[in-house]
């Protein structure tokens, strides 16, 4: 791999944004050209900005490709940009500040609130984060360098206002310590790069210098604000009486431990986590009964499915519980589920039955005489579609109907409604089905989720095996609509991650609000924020499952 090295030209870019100018979505750009082609999976090279919030010009910034120097992002001419970090580390701020939006998400507060101060100066000012009821709750990166004054005084500025203050220090800002002799430890925040990011990591310091790294993911929130594994096995001292600790809790190694059959536990004593019984096996071990607890916010384990816990769990007796039921406590923060009904690394976890779901017809092909078709139910996509000659198309259209009348007898329902249905939910110009440009565009907004990036109708289009001409504006709003409807009126919104091609919000983003029942009729600063809002709840939802497909 190329390494980077301090005595290259330091007006190579290494780090922008996605969206827009104002965007306060960072990427950066990996530096071998191998990690280059993984990276640009999915995206073009007008996707990147050299941020405003990075105290760059907000010009496009085009990604070179190298194979005997580091790759980097360089600015379209002409170059009349002030912008004085350009490092690896010099989007550090705002891959805090999403990271913090996400864990705040899982934690169950959805109406985080961050603000970026004197974004542009070094290492990034400060991030500070609003949340919980009126956003009366904060927390405060510190990464720039204040003076003991100062800090003081932004310290009563803030707990002025809001009645729980929560400090974390950077790496660079030299008030950890200060921190340590006014509350007997300090958060400390890093970045580091991993693949194609930078992940962010929470560390305690203590009075003795002591300093343990854990990733973000696996801290909680408690009132004292973000709690560490270390924290949480190690509580430091206070001159005030603390409740009195757990007696025992022991961290688990990640990635070691699956569980199935999972049933929630009707007694709640926490209403922010959730409770279940399950048979778990660490690897290298028998399958043992225990219970589960997970953030309220995390989805509901399916008893037929194998999860691995994510993270690094803690385990906890369960002192008041009886011979006959679990006498262990697995606390987690998260989950993974595995595609399949079975692992070799636990290979004595037996899954609940899967449930039984009622097919309306088979799903084989039903065309007899015609080229062999794909689709879901048989149907013929664009491109085979176009390879048919006429008399085939119009047997296939025949086959169709015939369906859509067979299906109607099953079902008692008139066979003029039926074909109707049928042949009102295909484009019959392109060839192919509602159904199946829906659920091909759906597959195609998860993945960009997962990927932490917003895409358009080039991509979204062709991961239909269609042309972005062959849709209106009105054939994209009611697809989106079709993909959104079933999450229900407080689900995750896929189209908030669609944009135009000029990278900008498309202008039915209203409409579809409105045909969901949400709140419509807003105006443009307003929309930008529910976008905003629901992006960041697509990326930390969807986010949660890409280590189960990778």
């Amino acid at each position: 791999m190329v390494s980077p090295s301090p005595e290259e030209d330091t007006r190579k870019v290494q780090t922008a944004v996605i969206g827009q100018a104002e965007s306060d979505w960072p990427v950066f750009l990996p530096y071998d050209h191998d990690d280059f082609d993984r990276f640009m999976r999915g995206r073009t090279r007008d996707d990147f900005y050299c941020g405003v919030l990075l105290g760059g010009c907000g010009k496009k910034l085009t990604p070179k490709r190298y194979t005997e120097k580091k790759c980097h992002f360089a600015h379209r001419p002409p170059v009349h940009c002030r912008r004085t970090e350009t490092g690896e580390a010099s989007a550090d701020h705002l891959y805090i500040g999403q990271a913090l939006r996400r864990w705040l998400l899982r934690q169950g507060y959805q109406d985080a609130e961050v603000t970026y101060l004197d974004p542009g100066s070094v290492p990034g000012g400060a991030v500070e984060v609003r949340f919980g009821q009126n956003r009366s709750r904060l927390i405060r990166v510190q990464l720039a360098r204040l003076s003991l004054r100062e800090w003081q005084e932004t310290r009563e500025r803030l707990a002025d206002g809001h009645p729980h203050v929560h400090w974390a220090y950077g790496p660079y800002c030299g008030l950890s310590h200060s921190e340590v002799d006014a509350a007997g430890h300090a958060i400390r925040i890093s970045c580091r790069t991993e693949g194609e990011t930078r992940e962010v990591y929470v560390g305690t310091q203590y009075p003795d210098n002591s300093l343990a790294w854990s990733a973000l993911t696996v801290c909680r929130l408690s009132d004292a604000g973000i709690i560490t594994p270390r924290l949480d096995t190690e509580p430091p001292a206070s001159s005030t009486p603390a409740p009195a600790p757990t007696p025992v809790a022991f961290p688990l190694a990640p990635g070691t431990i699956a569980f199935t059959a999972a049933t929630e536990v009707a007694r709640q004593d926490d209403r922010t986590r959730r409770l279940y019984e399950a048979n778990i096996q660490p690897i290298g071990s028998a399958v043992v009964s225990v219970r589960i607890s997970l953030p309220h916010s995390c989805d509901p384990p399916l008893p037929h499915r194998l999860h691995v816990i994510k993270g690094t769990p803690l385990l906890l007796p369960l002192a008041d519980s009886h011979s006959s039921e679990p006498t262990w406590l697995i606390r987690a923060e998260g989950f993974s589920s595995l595609s399949g009904p079975a692992d070799p690394r636990w290979p004595d976890l037996q899954p609940a039955p899967p449930p039984v779901m009622s097919k309306p017809q088979e799903a084989n092909a039903f065309t007899v005489g015609i080229p062999k078709v794909g689709g879901g139910y048989g149907y013929l996509t664009s491109h085979e579609y176009k390879q048919l000659s006429r008399t085939q198309r119009r047997r296939y259209w025949q086959k169709v109907r015939r369906r859509g009348e067979a299906g109607s007898v099953a079902h008692g329902t008139s066979s003029t409604s039926s074909a109707q249905a049928v042949t009102g939910a295909t484009w019959t110009k392109l060839g192919v089905t509602r159904e199946a440009v829906v659920r091909s565009v759906r597959d195609a907004l998860i993945s960009a989720a997962r990927r932490q990036v917003c895409v358009g109708w080039h991509t979204l289009a062709k991961a239909a095996g269609l042309k972005p001409e062959d849709l209106s504006d009105k054939a994209r709003a009611k697809i989106l609509v079709a993909i959104d409807r079933p999450a229900g009126p407080d689900g995750v919104l896929l189209s908030a991650l669609v944009i135009s091609s000029e990278h900008t919000p498309v202008p039915y983003f209203d409409d579809i609000l409105r045909h969901l029942g949400r709140p419509h009729g807003l105006r443009p600063i307003e929309l930008g924020q529910v976008r905003k809002r629901e992006q960041a709840r697509a990326f930390a939802e969807y986010s949660r499952a890409s280590t189960a497909d990778s």
